[in-house]
């Protein structure tokens, strides 16, 4: 059986539209006391990420989106993942005073100075990155054609995150960004623009704003071939 008219166009219209992404960003940093050959050469660690209400679950992602990125732009650069960081935490018996270090952040927004030196030697990092998700959100607004068929559906995602770089040798933030990021495209699919995406192009334009990345973002896929 032929299909109606309207199908044939609704079909016509599906299959054409790749759609073209729209991203937008705004974003902040400020430079203190960063050692671009240090950073470079003498390690960059991550700590735990923090994250409001209902977004624990993408704490993890959003670390080794970051770390990731760092070595996409630079392989010679010592990153030293999240879960590096908990192994060597671990094995040298800092848990507890990690825990308290993180919990005594998030109250005070100090990281104390001698636990921060312990966690940088034990993880050979003399830098250490403390992320902070504040929200990520996820819609579709779909879009009808002839006859109340759905044609396409414009795709939304947004993330608002904050990244500071503590100096582990000497106990000062020496670097700190945060960045708001939304992106929509127009499709056919049923597949949302993920969390890994959108935090990967977060990662990237922050770390382009560091004196010693090059260029991170050349070395992720464009924004049409990542969705």
């Amino acid at each position: 059986m032929r299909p109606s008219i309207p199908r044939l166009m609704a079909i016509s219209l599906i299959s054409g539209c790749a759609g073209t992404g729209q991203l937008s960003m705004n974003t902040e940093t400020m430079d203190f006391s960063l050692d671009p050959v240090a950073f470079r050469t003498e390690g960059v660690g991550f700590l735990t990420p923090l994250s409001a209400t209902g977004q624990e679950a993408n704490r993890l992602s959003l670390a080794l989106a970051f770390a990731n990125s760092l070595e996409a732009g630079d392989q010679e650069m010592n990153v030293v993942s999240l879960a590096e960081v908990l192994s060597a935490v671990n094995q040298a018996g800092l848990s507890a005073e990690y825990k308290s270090m993180v919990d005594d952040y998030e109250s005070t927004g100090i990281m104390e100075k001698e636990t921060l030196r312990r966690v940088g030697d034990v993880s050979g990092a003399r830098y250490l990155s403390l992320l902070e998700l504040a929200d990520f959100d996820q819609s579709a607004n779909k879009r009808f054609g002839i006859g109340g068929l759905r044609v396409m559906d414009t795709k939304i995602a947004s993330i608002r995150l904050s990244w500071q770089i503590w100096d582990s040798a000497n106990g000062t933030i020496a670097w700190e960004g945060s960045d708001e990021l939304h992106y929509a495209y127009d499709t056919g699919r049923e597949k949302p623009v993920s969390f890994g995406f959108v935090a990967d192009r977060a990662a990237a334009n922050l770390i382009s704003q560091i004196p010693v990345a090059h260029q991170a973002a050349e070395a992720l896929p464009s924004v049409a071939s990542a969705r």
